[in-house]
């Protein structure tokens, strides 16, 4: 009698036993139920791919070693308010809206970071005054000049902000760039990091690459922050990358890139600072050791001259989130969820990128039907077309709320905004799609400041008048086609 089993056998059996575990690990792993179920259904229909890419792709991993450092930082980030900023510059509840106090601490209690008085805010929306002032500043800097951006494209204005970095550090200026590896692969293989080492830059790549990378950690984890901090009394975040629009993604056919920054003064900057050297300290141990060194034996001798004893009056009330997948809660999801559903009166928000959740598509379309004036601004092209489907998809839903949908025709939109009632701002690098919520390390200013908010608002104001706005009875007219492309691609809507 023959007892062997033919090995197509064997291989099947194999290939069903993974298949079947993958999905119970789908089911243990993923507590959001968009993405379960679109893993689900990728694995039902292509298994073999679905394997490798969840096992790719499919959980926020980032190494043992970074996890470990990660921690460290996290410490770091709990204590900073304690051992930084005194109580005189966090004690704002007598001064913060009394429906935004909750709000606050939902970041809060997950970052340590909190919301600070005595800040001073300025809004570039162009390229030109954006590069101008952070040129202007770089060129005055006297103690240290700090870039972390996730894309750096030396090409027209921007080699020459890059140069600017350069004669800073030859003057004497501690100069740290900190740049993603796959949004600024370009920059990491031309001549420029050569050239800023040089000149006595340091420069560092976040979350690296590689093929024996990917069998340790998920690559497709992004820094997705913009940031400037210059002496530690200026700071910059917003949409703006390191890349002269008249150059960056010219056959894309989007037309150029529509950007706003924020320029910030007071203890906000500090803040930035520490989400700052937090991120080049998780890179590896030798940057841990050094950060840790750089603020003991610097950084706290300054802390005098940054900060005044008493905040002046009048200043703005902000806070800064850094929000990444390491952390145990989502707090830049859970804080726009938070404020939508505090809105009153109005919420404007401008994206170039929107896919959203069961949770926040209910958070806008509730607060419309409640009688909240909800508006979404967002680019009539973007550079991705399955996120160009897939936002198309949740239109029908978005319209019958009556949530007003305007498509802006001036370029790619990429600032990324959120006003509500007229006196909350929240304004950064997060888009309005999963990657953002839940994937990348992101930065965003909440701004308590009814006069911030209302220059963004103006700002938004011109963003709507450059755009057309989407009908609801002409979009239903469309052929049925394209309602069925566009609900299939949203399937996969929590993958993108």
């Amino acid at each position: 009698m023959n007892w062997s089993i033919p090995w197509t056998q064997i291989l099947l059996a194999a290939y069903v036993l993974m298949v079947v575990l993958t999905v119970l690990r789908v089911l243990y792993k993923q507590h959001n139920t968009g993405t379960a179920f679109a893993w689900l259904i990728i694995l039902f229909v292509f298994p073999l791919f679905g394997v490798i890419a969840y096992f790719m792709i499919g959980e926020p991993r980032l190494g043992q070693a970074r996890a470990q450092r990660n921690e460290e930082m996290n410490r770091f980030y709990g204590a900073f308010a304690e051992h930084y900023l005194s109580s005189r510059h966090v004690d704002v509840e007598h001064e913060m809206g009394r429906r935004y106090h909750g709000l606050s601490k939902v970041a809060s209690a997950i970052t340590g970071l909190e919301a600070t008085r005595g800040n001073r805010m300025q809004l570039f929306s162009t390229t030109d005054s954006i590069v101008e002032a952070m040129m202007d500043d770089i060129e005055a800097a006297e103690h240290s000049c700090l870039l972390m951006f996730y894309i750096i494209e030396p090409q027209g204005r921007i080699a020459h902000l890059l140069e600017a970095v350069a004669e800073a550090a030859q003057r004497g200026v501690h100069c740290t760039i900190l740049a993603d590896a796959v949004g600024s692969k370009n920059f990491f293989t031309g001549p420029w990091p050569d050239r800023l080492h040089e000149a006595g830059v340091n420069v560092q790549v976040a979350l690296p690459v590689g093929p024996l990378r990917t069998l340790f950690t998920r690559v497709d984890l992004r820094n997705h922050r913009k940031l400037l901090v210059v002496d530690g009394r200026i700071g910059y975040t917003g949409s703006f990358n390191l890349a002269d629009p008249q150059y960056f993604k010219k056959g894309a056919g989007v037309g150029e890139w529509v950007d706003v920054m924020m320029r910030c003064q007071g203890p906000a900057v500090l803040e930035m600072a520490a989400v700052f050297f937090a991120d080049v300290a998780v890179e590896n141990d030798e940057n841990l050791h050094e950060v840790q060194r750089y603020l003991t034996a610097r950084y706290q001798h300054m802390l005098p001259d940054l900060l005044p004893a008493e905040p002046p009056q009048g200043g703005i009330i902000a806070q800064v989130i850094p929000s990444a997948p390491e952390q145990s809660e989502q707090v830049i999801h859970d804080t726009i969820l938070c404020a939508l559903h505090a809105a009153k009166t109005r919420i404007t928000i401008t994206t170039p990128y929107f896919v959203p959740d069961e949770p926040l598509l209910i958070a806008l379309t509730t607060a419309a039907r409640r009688g909240v004036e909800v508006t979404l601004i967002m680019p009539a092209k973007v550079d991705s077309l399955l996120v160009r489907y897939a936002s198309r998809a949740y239109y029908p839903i978005l319209l019958e709320a009556g949530v007003r949908l305007a498509l802006f025709e001036g370029g790619l939109l990429h600032a990324k905004t959120i006003t509500i009632d007229g006196d909350y701002t929240l304004f950064g690098t997060v888009n309005m799609d999963m990657r953002s919520f839940f994937l990348n390390m992101e930065i965003s200013l909440a701004i308590y400041d009814a006069g911030i908010t209302a220059e963004v608002e103006a700002l938004q104001r011109q963003y709507r008048a450059q755009s057309h706005s989407v009908n609801v009875h002409a979009w239903q007219q469309r052929s049925p086609w394209w309602g069925l492309i566009e609900n299939t691609v949203r399937l996969m809507s929590p993958l993108l």
